[in-house]
């Protein structure tokens, strides 16, 4: 049976609007049309023996300060009106039981109207997960400073404080706000001052890489990029209208924005070591595992937890199960042990069959000096292998040219070769001279020993993939060949094709 609810009415405009949303979202068709989530044009590769046990497998991730049983949060929804407080008690025990962050509603009729306080209040029960305060970046400028914001954490005793960027909502309703000049300004003054991190999040149209970065430079902790294929809040506009007019300009916006599988693709690109959520359209675990794969480090789910926990804490709860469960399922089939493993994988096509993104993988050797060698052919192979690309290119690059790297005889003939080269130097020029520790003169000349000329030594090498694997000779090898002193040498493989 649904929870009672006691206290926490509040019978005022913002908290109204708020009642109406849960109401719409619940009871209308309020999805995103003519656009999609982006992740049905992906499709994992299967590793058909993942070498791993099942049991192997951890969903676990940090997140400020909580180890969290899997990558996904139940996303800001609601607040401010009992029926919310019923829900939001529902998911917050949920999120406790599994180890999931939880967002919170708008906080903006909290800080109007402290009497709303026990809709919000959950935090007695989650007390092992984090939780996200949120209010609507434009408040900013609309009197809601750090002090107000400190105020609405401090209350919900919450850990981050989510600001949404809903300018199209705003824009589309009679009563919004819509003076969104300067706000990139306040964001980065409530960033310095505020103690807990920030978190920039749109609301379903996603958050293209530019915005991005400059979110990201004005100092909030991580982006959400929330983007198309979930609910569409132009839509839930739409159903509150009564003017035709204005319902028909609500209307054209049904398929504006962008996928959020390209969103968080394209962010991850953009700022490769920044904190990137992803949220919008996610609706069951495979679409999860595919967001962690395309870059998110937490994946967000709003409209699904919401019908659910609508129906009661139970099938919330059997939501989070089934999220988590085929989480851990995908990850094995693929033979990632791990969250992080799984972020990024090369096993991610798209449904055309043609590769996302490039395969990037750094070695770092270390060298004995002058003659030493490391064959890499088998890192390299690895490298290709784990790549799930079956027609290509492998591209070795060696970030500096005191040795040299090439594709050719076995190493032992190799090392050869350039210890008589370094020999007959050392009859010419006394050796403190050309085996100084810092300079590339000395190599180089090495290299013109060895290769009979003037040429700087190779720093790069590619070969064909073929059919999935590498494509050498039957004598050849990659060989890493140092030319002076003693030093790490790092070298950069790229896997690309199809």
């Amino acid at each position: 049976m649904p929870e009672k609810e006691t206290s926490g009415t509040v019978s005022h405009g913002t908290a109204s609007r708020k009642a109406e949303h849960l109401r719409i979202n619940l009871e209308e068709d309020v999805s995103a049309k003519g656009v999609t989530s982006g992740f049905e044009r992906f499709r994992f590769v299967p590793r058909t023996l993942p070498e791993i046990d099942l049991a192997d497998v951890s969903t676990v991730v940090d997140l400020f300060g909580y180890r969290l049983g899997a990558p996904v949060f139940v996303s800001c929804m609601t607040g401010g009106v009992p029926e919310a407080g019923v829900i939001n008690r529902a998911l917050a025990r949920v999120a406790q039981r599994h180890r999931l962050a939880l967002g919170l509603g708008s906080g903006r009729v909290l800080l109007e109207h402290p009497e709303a306080l026990p809709s919000f209040d959950v935090r007695s029960l989650a007390p092992d997960v984090p939780i996200f305060a949120n209010i609507g970046a434009v408040q900013l400028k609309r009197g809601v400073g750090v002090d107000e914001c400190r105020r609405l954490v401090n209350l919900l005793r919450a850990d981050a404080l989510v600001l949404h960027l809903n300018a199209l909502q705003e824009a589309l309703q009679p009563e919004g706000d819509t003076v969104f000049g300067g706000v990139l300004e306040r964001i980065a003054q409530l960033c310095r001052r505020l103690e807990v991190p920030v978190i920039a999040k749109e609301v379903g149209w996603g958050i293209a890489p530019d915005v991005a970065l400059r979110l990201l430079e004005a100092g909030v902790s991580a982006v959400d990029v929330a983007g198309t294929g979930g609910t569409s809040w132009s839509e839930v506009e739409r159903h509150r209208m009564t003017d035709p007019v204005r319902r028909r300009v609500a209307a054209a916006f049904a398929d504006w924005g962008l996928p959020t599988a390209d969103a968080v693709r394209l962010a991850r690109r953009a700022a490769p070591d920044a904190l990137i959520f992803a949220s919008g359209g996610i609706r069951n675990g495979m679409d999860a595992a595919k967001a962690v794969a395309l870059g998110a480090d937490l994946v967000g789910v709003a409209g699904t937890f919401l019908r659910a926990a609508s129906q009661g804490e139970e099938a919330a709860s059997e939501l989070a199960s089934e999220f988590i469960e085929t989480l851990r399922i995908v990850m094995f089939c693929l033979g990632e042990s791990s969250v992080a493993s799984l972020r990024g994988t090369p096993r991610l096509i798209s449904d055309d069959g043609r590769d996302r993104t490039a395969l990037t993988v750094e070695l770092a050797l270390g060298s004995n000096g002058i003659g030493s060698s490391h064959d890499i052919t088998d890192q390299v192979m690895a490298a290709v292998a784990g790549s799930a690309i079956l027609t290509g290119v492998v591209h070795c690059f060696l970030q500096d040219a005191g040795a040299t790297i090439q594709i050719g005889t076995p190493p032992a003939r190799t090392t050869s070769l350039i210890s008589t080269g370094g020999q007959a130097l050392d009859r010419l020029v006394p050796p403190d001279l050309h085996r100084s520790r810092d300079g590339h003169g000395p190599a180089h000349a090495v290299g013109a020993v060895e290769s009979g000329s003037d040429r700087v030594p190779l720093v790069s090498a590619a070969a064909p993939v073929v059919g999935g694997r590498l494509w050498l000779g039957a004598d050849q090898r990659i060989t890493v060949v140092e030319l002076g002193a003693p030093r790490e040498r790092r070298v950069t493989l790229q896997v690309l094709g199809q």
